[in-house]
């Protein structure tokens, strides 16, 4: 660069340009291999830029593998990433991101819930009969009959019916909260069929 008069051109790849390919082969060499020295070898802007970015994400990776550790293991099973965005889920009315909370976190109105804090008025039963819990949401019988509208449908083609598929259910819903938003309003669960 010092000895020569070095520009930088723009060119699309692919289309048959004279030593474009040279040319890549040549910077891929260069950039696996530091033999330049002088000015040449000074990091760039857009370098230092994408080291700075590849050093932030591991240490937010680093420092999120050890936090999650600490969580309780409700929590852990859903295994959230670390994010500095806002989370999607932020975007669901009030009530449909309380629902999304509580069944993340397992402190709601499920029945072991309500018996471990003495809610002696609590209804510990979904109308169907069976105890209220995280995953029962996807695994009533009452929600099954609506099932020919539920989202996701390429991840299941019958309505869960084992803990471990109302789980794997669930967390893909949850992975989506457009789509958990839209599974509350087909199946009125809340508001029909388990009430508080």
């Amino acid at each position: 660069m010092q000895t020569h008069n070095i520009k930088v051109k723009w060119a699309p790849g692919h289309t048959g340009i004279e030593g474009n390919e040279a040319a890549d082969k040549l910077a891929d060499l260069g950039a696996s291999q530091q033999c330049d020295t002088g000015l040449a070898s000074k990091p760039t802007m857009s370098g230092i830029r994408s080291i700075f970015r590849t050093l932030r994400r591991e240490a937010q990776s680093s420092w999120w593998a050890r936090c999650s550790t600490k969580l309780s293991p409700q929590y852990r099973k859903w295994d959230l990433d670390y994010r500095v965005t806002p989370p999607p889920e932020l975007e669901l009315p009030r009530s449909t991101l309380h629902r999304l909370l509580a069944i993340r976190s397992t402190h709601g109105d499920f029945s072991w819930y309500h018996r471990r804090f003495n809610h002696t008025e609590a209804n510990l039963s979904c109308s169907c009969g069976k105890p209220k819990d995280p995953t029962h949401l996807v695994r009533c019988r009452k929600t099954a009959k609506r099932f020919a509208r539920w989202p996701l449908k390429p991840y299941s083609r019958v309505p869960p019916t084992t803990p471990k598929e109302a789980h794997g259910y669930l967390r893909g819903l949850l992975a989506k909260p457009t789509d958990f938003a839209n599974f509350l309003d087909v199946t009125e669960f809340y508001s029909k069929i388990c009430p508080r």
